[in-house]
């Protein structure tokens, strides 16, 4: 599969993606570029450093691709993380603000209660009422909470 396809591919999936995919998208595309920052600063310092230092520009070279080589494995071990999300379905007994944007969602789902802790996402529980039944998918390792469906 050449390039071009996999382009056509990727931009008939962005297409036809639903509201809920296109969230979880984006709240994840967020959180791994706040973690390509880091990289990126320290290549560019490299850079700098060695021009400043007389280094030989193959050595700065080699130096930015092995950073770049490790932070690509680096993201995409942290974008694997990022795709484990379990459905939960059931009512919602409460919704409580702990911080800026983390909240403690209860669903009840069957008899059983479940906490749910959510770091990113949370805002769209915020308008729903008490007791309503929701879908959510949620990922307990980046505490990401995606509201599916609401009835």
């Amino acid at each position: 599969m050449g390039f071009k396809d996999k382009f056509a591919e990727s931009f008939a999936r962005s297409k036809t993606m639903t509201g809920p995919e296109k969230k979880a998208n984006e709240i994840m595309g967020k959180l791994l570029m706040r973690k390509a920052i880091i990289p990126i600063v320290l290549m560019v310092i490299v850079l700098i450093g060695g021009i400043f230092a007389g280094i030989n520009s193959w050595a700065i070279l080699g130096v930015n691709l092995l950073i770049a080589a490790g932070t690509y494995f680096y993201i995409k071990k942290s974008g694997d993380k990022y795709q484990n999300f379990k459905p939960y379905a059931g009512n919602l007994i409460s919704l409580e603000k702990k911080g800026k944007k983390e909240y403690v969602a209860i669903i009840k789902q069957g008899k059983m209660p479940i906490k749910l802790q959510i770091n990113y996402g949370g805002e769209d529980l915020e308008n729903i009422k008490r007791n309503q039944l929701v879908q959510i998918s949620y990922n307990p390792d980046a505490k990401i909470a995606i509201l599916v469906n609401k009835q």
